[in-house]
């Protein structure tokens, strides 16, 4: 488990994050973000149990892949293998893979950059990938339908009508901020998710000639709920004290089934806080397991709870 001083050096640099971008740290949404650690609990309840989503909860843990538990014992490999995020949006866009799919690495201005490639089935569309993303937030029970053994909470702000309602699934969680409280490894962690349009950052959302099919884009703030400004953190892109993730929904090019390519940059400065106690490595490791479970598993509910749900409006509460 992370030491304390690995800990406060997180919390430190996401405070510092916050007020470097005008936006609070914090407290928020008093009556709607619960920030207290003991109402928090792994798995399923009697009151889970009794929402229409009950019968998708599978808390079986998903088999790491051969190619991913590879690639994380020969990590962190060298930087020259790695896809900066300034060049990324142009290389997941390529046909094939690229030399690193699997497993994570410092780059030369140490930054650090986390690679994990998961299995979904060919039934598996875009247009499902944008519809979890904007139903799960508002729930605690859908999102631990995801990662049964390491999501405790999950929260959004009350969404307008207008909002949580449009026709295309994208434009109901972009610009919203996730309040999420998971474990990755042993340790759990308040994340602040701020989805926004890929496009903004060069990504493509759909590409017939490599096969992408979708993508999701968010900033990530670690340790601390606080709300976000995305479009306006898309134009900076990475900066030293940020991180960004981003999954992109394809078809495997060789015809057999589609996959998820996930990656995950954390800038140089909030590195070097991890490696204040020595927590960088741990915290790849540990979320590269955690980012594979997530997917792996999504895939084998997901058609089926978007034939059902795909109606449902998320609001937030």
């Amino acid at each position: 488990m992370p030491s304390p001083l690995f800990l406060g050096s997180l919390a430190l640099l996401s405070l510092r994050v916050c007020a470097s971008q005008g936006q609070p740290a914090g407290p928020l949404y008093a009556r709607q973000i619960d920030q207290n650690d003991k109402h928090y609990y792994l798995g399923y309840r009697d009151s889970d149990y009794r929402t229409p989503w009950a019968k998708y909860f599978n808390d079986t843990q998903p088999v790491l892949s051969p190619e991913l538990v590879s690639g994380l014992e020969e990590s962190p490999y060298p930087g020259s293998l790695a896809v900066n995020i300034t060049a990324a949006s142009q290389a997941l866009n390529s046909p094939g893979y690229l030399k690193l799919e699997n497993g994570y690495s410092f780059l030369p201005d140490g930054s650090l950059t986390l690679n994990i490639r998961s299995d979904v089935p060919s039934n598996v569309t875009g247009e499902m990938l944008d519809f979890w993303f904007s139903w799960h937030t508002n729930d605690t029970s859908k999102y631990k339908l995801w990662n049964p053994g390491a999501h405790q909470y999950a929260a959004i702000k009350p969404l307008s009508p207008g909002k949580s309602a449009q026709p295309v699934f994208a434009d109901r969680y972009w610009n919203v901020t996730s309040f999420v409280d998971e474990y990755i490894g042993l340790t759990p962690y308040k994340l602040s998710i701020g989805f926004f349009d890929p496009e903004l950052m060069g990504f493509s959302k759909t590409n017939e000639n490599s096969g992408v099919l979708g993508m999701v884009s968010a900033f990530v703030s670690l340790l601390s709920y606080s709300e976000q400004d995305e479009p306006e953190e898309a134009k900076h892109g990475l900066t030293p004290l940020s991180a960004v993730l981003v999954h992109q929904l394809r078809a495997k090019p060789d015809g057999c089934g589609h996959e998820v390519r996930s990656r995950f940059w954390f800038g140089n400065l909030l590195v070097l806080g991890m490696s204040v106690a020595g927590g960088p490595k741990r915290l790849a490791h540990d979320l590269s397991v955690h980012c594979f479970n997530e997917m792996s598993h999504l895939g084998t509910f997901l058609p089926d709870l978007f034939n059902e749900f795909r109606h449902d409006v998320a609001t937030g509460y």
